[in-house]
């Protein structure tokens, strides 16, 4: 098996639309760091499978077509499936993704594309043989269910890496919003997977030499199931100091995860097989006297919470979602979601289009699969947030502004189960 990993940057010019919040006001003034986007690729005979990870807010169904397509020419006939997944911050710039999807503004279709060329040029020149291995563990204090006050400040988190005495890269996928930055802020920024990247490749670079290779491993980090979880109960404020603080307490966790042994093994030399799949289903509507009760009770919660309380965040935002329910309710348009697994060897990926929740990464994986399974959230388009059945019980914000019925993620969850066992070689 080869892998290889490749970079470009995305600017965002001062004055740009930011993404991201319902609440922000103002346009971009700034940036902490220009916007990144990842390429890894992993190859096997004459398959390939490209890994493209942007620091956008989501990706439309429309850029993830349009950045296969200009892959594909680029890299001159090199066969290769394509996956182009959003880190999901926001603090970058608006580029259209709205619950049961939108479309791109033709200047970022163009931006991103180029940028994910760049770094599918340099991912595939890398391309080297490596070993790999799969790493399962938990995050403490980094992200937790946001609409409960109460629970675990813990989560689930996937480590893929590349190389077994020497790193040669790391791909983690983290089920946590990095929304540490708040809508009065101006300036663009990766947020929280940026500063986790940049703490964990600094650590694994100066840090461990039984790790650490002559060269820094690359690291990309990815977004999981994260639809329900966030830092809103784990971060101290809304500063890039207290983001870095929360990703320099993943760093040393995932460094210690790296660093406990060479995980579970898993080749794509025994095929790379990959298959996508639009779903497209029923759009929920709510009752509007519902609605105008709940209003009511989260508009009396708020007004019993303290400044910076972070209950009065979760009330805010509950009210900004029975107002993206209420303008919804009578449209009655279908709601697709884009799907896609690949098989990589024993590993198997699957990519939902839209915001699961953390529920769903283990109710996505099949009893039958022996191999290790990992989700990724954001993935070739964007639908919205897709909450379990159970969670709508709890008239949160995710579930209100979610377009879909309760059944959708069982739905979702048998599709992606129906993919993994009829896919195509070769991309």
């Amino acid at each position: 098996m080869r892998a290889g990993h490749g970079t470009a940057l995305l600017s965002v010019p001062d004055g740009t639309p930011m993404g991201g919040y319902a609440a922000r006001t103002e346009p971009s003034s700034g940036a902490l760091a220009p916007l990144q986007v990842d390429c890894v690729s992993i190859a096997a005979g004459a398959d390939r499978f490209l890994l493209v990870v942007a620091e956008l807010v989501g990706v439309n169904a429309d850029l993830a077509a349009e950045v296969r397509s200009r892959v594909a020419a680029a890299l001159d006939g090199v066969p290769a499936d394509v996956w182009v997944c959003a880190t999901h911050t926001h603090s970058g710039p608006d580029i259209g993704s709205r619950p049961g999807g939108g479309t791109t503004p033709a200047a970022w279709l163009s931006a991103v594309a180029d940028a994910a060329v760049e770094a599918a040029r340099q991912a595939t020149a890398t391309e080297t043989e490596c070993a790999a291995g799969h790493h399962e563990g938990v995050l403490d204090g980094v992200g937790a269910r946001r609409s409960v006050a109460t629970g675990e400040r813990r989560v689930p988190v996937d480590v893929l890496r590349f190389g077994a005495e020497r790193l040669a890269g790391v791909l983690a996928v983290l089920p946590v919003h990095p929304t540490v930055l708040p809508a009065e802020s101006s300036v663009v920024s990766g947020d929280l997977t940026a500063w986790i990247r940049d703490a964990l490749r600094t650590r694994l670079g100066n840090g461990d030499e039984d790790l650490a290779g002559a060269e820094p491993p690359w690291v990309v980090v990815a977004t999981g199931a994260a639809g329900d979880i966030s830092t809103r109960w784990t971060r101290t404020g809304q500063t890039q100091a207290e983001g870095r603080r929360l990703a320099e307490l993943a760093a040393q966790q995932l460094a210690a995860l790296l660093a406990a042994g060479p995980g579970r093994p898993w080749t794509a030399d025994d095929g790379i097989a990959a298959a996508r799949r639009s779903l497209t289903l029923s759009a929920r509507r709510d009752d509007r006297v519902r609605l105008d009760r709940l209003r009511d009770a989260f508009a009396e919660h708020l007004a019993t919470t303290a400044p910076g309380d972070p209950a009065g965040r979760a009330a805010i935002t509950a009210l900004q979602g029975v107002e993206a329910a209420a303008a919804r309710a009578d449209d009655t348009a279908d709601v697709t979601v884009e799907l896609a697994t690949v098989r990589l060897g024993a590993l198997t990926l699957r990519g939902i289009g839209g915001e699961p929740f953390l529920s769903l990464r283990d109710a996505v994986t099949p009893p039958d699969v022996d191999g290790p399974s990992v989700l990724l959230g954001y993935a070739n388009g964007y639908a919205g947030y897709l909450p379990a059945a159970d969670d709508f019980k709890t008239p949160a914000y995710e579930v209100l502004i979610s377009p879909f019925c309760p059944d959708a993620a069982a739905h979702v969850a048998g599709a992606l189960h129906g993919l993994a066992h009829r896919p195509t070689h070769g991309g």
